[in-house]
């Protein structure tokens, strides 16, 4: 009997033991052809990921790095420096927050005579177990109301008036709830004209247009522009202004939003322009306080007294580390001053110590420019430390100050989500609505109010003022 390995071909043991040179040749070439299209694929990659996460994208924008961070048991994360003023979610320690029970409108006694299972009866209860319902009431149908206006004339002096009611509009034929809940709903809530008016219909029964929706929120706009221009003078008046723009178009030509953000208010100005004559006709000229910004020409060219953002550099370090050998050190360097100098301030320091440690602070940042690196990344990145070297240290010398701009960023988020929706403004007048109803709703969030009660108040006393200022003009032409 033939043993089993006599009965192998040789050319298979050859293969299991010691591959033949061709064979091995044809192995290398088809792992060389491999690792080019794997490379071409890693550039592919890496430069789609740099165009959706770029060094001036906010620092929430990476969902996968925080979902990795919270599933890793390693400390790694703690080590990177936050920008963004805070850790997300409750601290450890702290109790949780829990929504206030309100107070019950009616009781009502659930009560059951005899046992489901045998029928016998019951004498009394045993207990109560109190259950709060919170419920809305039906959707009402609209109040439709006829105003019989009457007028009258002057026997002495011609005069001819209109009697007004606190409850009639002077224009158009829908009220202050019509008007607050359209603006809410295209600025809040996100919806297109067309189906604000489906809202209306189905919730209501009111028949209102696409177009009756749009005048009626132009309505709303138009009397709140009064408050719009009370939130810029108070911004004009602020020691602090985050400012920072983005894209938006303008019937389908380029336009930027610009936003100037303080601790409880926030503006919006919707502008053709991205220079620095936007800060100054909103701020003023005369602007005396800090502006925290990131690196776009306008600002130095607006004012001296800058603060450059933390968050931005930092990720073009990063980045730039990534890209370049010589940028590792810089990046290290930088995310270590940077954490340094939070974890000082943090502490009660005078303002001699500022000062001082302003001082040493520049001459870090010095010491990094004059490095000497070859053309890239880094060099650009060296020379756009030096060319704010004025700017990165404002918030060590100032209390006030913040190190980064994510404050202005943050305002900026509802409005790009809305861009998205709705592509494009038309002409002026939706500009107009634009600004001024993003301004208002993000200005009363800030401030703890309620949008819809503030929307109706807005339209109600522009009616009153109306009706108060078209008195004397009707007097004045007799």
């Amino acid at each position: 009997m033939v043993s089993g390995t006599e009965t192998i071909p040789s050319r298979l043991l050859m293969t299991s033991s010691e591959p033949s040179k061709e064979e091995l040749l044809t192995q290398f070439a088809e792992l060389k052809q491999e690792v080019e299209e794997l490379r071409k694929e890693n550039q592919r990659l890496r430069a789609k990921l740099r165009w959706y996460e770029g060094p001036h994208t906010p620092p929430s924008k990476d969902q996968s790095d925080q979902e990795e961070s919270s599933s890793s048991d390693g400390d790694e994360d703690d080590e990177q420096p936050r920008t963004d003023g805070g850790t997300p979610g409750r601290k450890a320690g702290h109790e949780p927050e829990w929504r206030d029970a309100p107070d019950p409108n009616e009781e009502i006694e659930v009560t059951c005579d005899c046992c489901p299972e045998c029928g016998e009866q019951f004498d009394e209860s045993a207990g109560v177990s109190p259950r709060l319902v919170e419920e809305l009431p039906d959707p009402q149908p609209p109040e439709v109301t006829q105003y019989n206006r009457h007028h009258y004339e002057c026997h002495s002096c011609g005069t001819e008036t209109v009697a007004s009611h606190p409850d009639c509009p002077d224009e158009g034929q829908f009220g202050v709830n019509v008007i607050a809940q359209s603006a809410l709903s295209r600025y809040d809530h996100r919806l297109p004209y067309r189906k604000i008016g489906d809202r209306f219909e189905q919730l209501h029964g009111l028949e209102l247009s696409a177009a009756s929706t749009w005048h009626a929120t132009e309505r709303a706009a138009r009397a709140g522009r009064c408050e719009y221009e009370q939130i810029r003078r108070q911004i004009q008046q602020a020691d602090v202004v985050h400012v920072d723009e983005t894209g938006i178009k303008r019937d389908g030509e380029q336009a930027w939003l610009w936003t100037f953000t303080t601790d409880e208010h926030t503006l919006y100005a919707v502008r053709e322009s991205r220079g620095s004559d936007v800060p100054a006709e909103v701020l003023g000229e005369d602007f005396a306080g800090t502006v925290i910004c990131d690196g776009w020409t306008a600002y130095p060219a607006f004012s001296e007294t800058l603060q450059r953002c933390w968050a931005h550099i930092l990720r073009e370090a990063e980045e730039a580390a990534e890209q370049q050998d010589e940028g590792k050190p810089i990046y290290r360097a930088l995310r270590q001053l940077y954490v340094a100098l939070q974890a000082r301030l943090e502490s009660d320091v005078t303002v001699r110590e500022r000062a001082e440690l302003q001082r040493v602070a520049r001459r870090e940042l010095e010491s990094l420019i004059e490095r000497s690196v070859p053309d890239g990344p880094v060099a650009t990145l060296l020379g756009k430390i030096e060319g704010g070297l004025d700017h990165w240290l404002t918030f060590v010398g100032e209390p006030g100050v913040s190190p980064t701009n994510n404050a202005a960023e943050n305002a900026l988020r509802e409005p790009v989500v809305l861009r998205k929706l709705i592509g494009t403004l038309r002409n002026d007048r939706g500009m107009f609505v634009h600004e001024t109803l993003l301004s208002l709703l993000a200005t009363w969030r800030q401030q703890g109010r309620n949008p819809y009660e503030e929307l109706r108040r807005v339209v109600q006393d522009n009616e009153m003022l109306s009706r108060a200022q078209a008195v004397p003009a009707v007097a004045s032409s007799r």
